[in-house]
């Protein structure tokens, strides 16, 4: 037999190897992470920590502009803000603190052994790193994902950037192009505009076409207020420009459109990282994806992939539970991925966040036919309001979806401001089978509102619950409404507008 010195190498030591191997390790095997430069992936780099960091900065900026001169707030000189100063200071600290923390607590804490350095694969037993010869029982590709470049005339002009671009920012944008209407291309649109920077989505086909309508809608509208532009239906011809990016040349209902602009943020999807592992013989997908198994095994025996390599969906969770499950089999203890557990996804809308878990009201009806909705606001909204205004007449609108959007529910009253929620209700199992939010804090809850879907979750168990009033989100009180309904209706008015952006 061969003298295997690891049980297995952790290809890639981002989000599911990072997780995936110490596990491994608490499982009571001996793994290897091979890392070219840090643990944790892309995550305090480019996405979910340095994402986080930034949404606070555009919440900032955002509520300073729409505080300025109301209420006792002083009038704010907001022409010097910068974005690129704000990712300059993550840039200096967080990146280096992120990194740090992951690289004690992996090696320090948890006794994980990395080899840093580019990692060669030999073959599915062996790998190379620096020179230095590793031998391992398993290999686990964990080699991430790739923003997908489409090919567009111009798309290598400077000026052209993708979300792995965004902390390297020295200079402010003044016209910023956002191709790609998704959860990350609408967030950067959401991100950029605080900062004095006139933004424009182009979309080739729908924005968000997998979230609720009232979520996007309220997106949207909200986006209209603000000045971002967002476009559906266009085929993006050319990104023009002599030296650098001068502009992006579009197809609309048959119209040429051109939309003067000086950088573009590319945001069309992820294609992943599996080239490394194509030599070894492992099936791969039309999207350039590993195919493993709910047991995360390749077709390859010994061979595993996981995270964002193994396709979507492109999750932090999925990634690092993948990990565990790779790990778990690889000692023995027989594991596969639940798909039973639904997926929360959220979106940063600053000074907001959108989130949802389960299914639409549209996927709902199409599933269950008539449902009850738990829904705040609704009905008819003023025509034109102005801040700092009460409008009577339209009670329903008065509801703040609190954290920290409950001073702008005050201050704003009448501008609509305050967020929305949604649950949805199958009236006769009386089970939850969405909900939706649009606010600040309510993200928490979604981590938990997920597994509640899954075990079956009713109205009349939601009314049991002790609330802690005011908070993020109001389901429990809203359910509670309603939940001594023999034959579940809900709410009797609730009323459905037509929107118009």
């Amino acid at each position: 037999m061969a003298n295997y010195e690891f049980d297995a190498i952790w290809f890639g030591g981002g989000a599911a190897g990072r997780f995936g191997a110490a596990f491994h390790k608490a499982l009571g095997g001996k793994p290897l992470i091979v890392e070219k430069k840090c643990l944790g992936g892309e995550c305090h780099i480019n996405r979910c920590a340095f994402e986080n960091f930034f949404a606070d900065q555009a919440s900032m900026a955002e509520l300073l502009r729409l505080y300025s001169g109301k209420s006792w707030y002083p009038n704010l000189d907001l022409s010097s803000i910068s974005m690129a100063k704000a990712v300059e200071t993550y840039r200096k600290v967080g990146q280096k603190a992120f990194a740090d923390t992951m690289k004690h607590q992996t090696e320090i804490q948890l006794n994980v052994e990395v080899a840093w350095g580019e990692g060669k694969i030999i073959d599915k037993n062996t790998v190379e790193v620096n020179g230095k010869i590793y031998k391992g029982k398993n290999l686990v590709i964990g080699a991430g994902s790739r923003p997908t470049m489409p090919d567009i005339p111009g798309i290598d002009l400077p000026g052209v950037m993708t979300y792995r671009d965004h902390p390297e920012i020295r200079k402010d944008p003044k016209k910023m192009v956002v191709i790609g209407g998704g959860k990350i291309g609408i967030g950067k649109a959401a991100m950029f505009a605080p900062f004095n920077i006139e933004v424009t989505v182009l979309e080739k086909y729908t924005c968000l076409p997998k979230w609720d309508r009232d979520v996007r809608n309220y997106i949207f509208r909200d986006f209209k207020r603000r000045g971002i532009k967002i476009y559906e239906g266009v085929d993006v011809k050319e990104i023009k420009g002599k030296g650098k990016v001068e502009a992006v040349v579009t197809e609309i209902e048959g119209k040429i459109m051109e939309f003067p602009c000086d950088t573009v943020m590319v945001s069309v999807g992820l294609t992943p990282n599996s080239e490394v592992a194509k030599p070894l013989g492992v099936k791969v997908g039309k999207e350039n994806e590993i195919i493993i198994d709910k047991g995360c095994r390749t077709n390859v025996p010994g061979i595993y992939a996981v995270g964002d390599v193994a396709g979507s969906p492109y999750f932090m969770a999925v990634a690092r539970k993948r990990g565990m499950v790779a790990a778990k089999n690889m000692m023995g203890k027989e594991a596969q991925w639940d798909d039973s557990l639904p997926i929360p996804d959220h979106i940063y809308v600053p000074p907001l966040e959108a989130t949802m878990v389960g299914l639409t009201e549209a996927e709902a009806r199409e599933k269950y036919g008539d449902v009850v909705l738990i829904q705040v606001p609704w009905g008819p909204r003023p025509k034109d309001p102005h801040p700092e205004e009460y409008y009577p007449g339209f009670e329903n609108w008065s509801l703040p979806i609190c954290g920290r959007t409950h001073t702008l529910n005050l201050l704003f009253y009448g501008q609509g401001r305050n967020g929305l929620m949604k649950a949805i209700v199958d009236p006769i199992s009386r089970k939850y089978v969405g909900f939706h939010s649009v606010g600040d804090g309510a993200k928490d809850g979604f981590q938990y509102l997920s597994y509640l879907l899954k075990i079956g979750w009713t109205i009349d168990q939601m009314s049991e619950l002790h609330e802690i009033f005011l908070n993020p989100e109001h389901f429990i009180q809203l359910s509670r409404l309603v939940a001594g309904q023999e034959e579940l209706k809900g709410y009797a008015a609730q009323v459905y507008l037509e929107e118009d952006f």
